[in-house]
C-alpha cells in the first residue's frame, strides 16, 4: 500500500511586541467574575448564617433571668447593653435574606471581576513596557499535524 510522503514541518518565528490592554480588560473581568462566583456564594452564605445566629442569640437575651434565693428576676440584657437596635437590624436583614444573599453574590462576583481586570491590565502594561525595551517574547510556531481520518486533506 503506497503511503503519502511526509511533508516537511515548517516552523515560523514570531515576536510578541505588545498585548492589547482592551482585550485583557474584557478577558480579566469575565474570568474574575466567573472565578469568584463560588467564593461569593460561600461568603454570602456565611454572612447570612452569621446574621441569623446573631439574631437568635440576641433574642435569647431578652428573656434572661437571674435566680436569687429561689426567686426568678427577669432581666432584659438587650436593654441593659443598649442592643435593641442591633436586634431590630438583624431581624430586618434576615427578613430580606434572599434578596440580600443575591446582592452579596453579585457584588462579590463584580468585585472579583474588577480585581482580575486591574491585575490583568497592570500585567499587560508592564509586559508592554518591558517588551518595548527588550523586543518582546519570541515564539516559534509549527504547523499542527492532524490525525488521519478527520476528513481534512493533509
Amino acid at each position: 500500500m503506497p503511503t503519502k510522503p511526509e511533508r516537511a514541518v515548517q516552523s515560523s518565528r514570531y515576536r510578541i511586541r505588545s498585548i492589547s490592554v482592551g482585550s485583557l480588560s474584557k478577558f480579566g473581568c469575565l474570568l474574575g467574575a466567573l472565578v469568584s462566583c463560588v467564593p461569593s456564594l460561600l461568603l454570602a452564605s456565611a454572612a447570612m448564617l452569621t446574621v441569623s445566629g446573631m439574631r437568635r442569640l440576641l433574642e435569647s437575651w431578652q428573656g434572661a433571668e437571674i435566680r436569687i434565693l429561689g426567686q426568678a428576676i427577669p432581666i432584659n440584657v438587650l436593654a441593659l447593653l443598649n442592643l435593641e437596635s442591633l436586634l431590630q437590624r438583624a431581624q430586618m436583614i434576615e427578613g430580606l435574606s434572599w434578596a440580600l444573599f443575591f446582592a452579596l453574590v453579585v457584588l462579590g462576583s463584580c468585585l472579583g471581576g474588577l480585581v482580575f481586570l486591574v491585575v490583568g491590565d497592570l500585567a499587560g502594561l508592564i509586559y508592554n513596557f518591558v517588551a518595548s525595551i527588550s523586543g518582546g517574547l519570541e515564539v516559534e510556531l509549527t504547523e499542527a499535524r492532524r490525525p488521519r481520518g478527520t476528513g481534512e486533506d493533509s
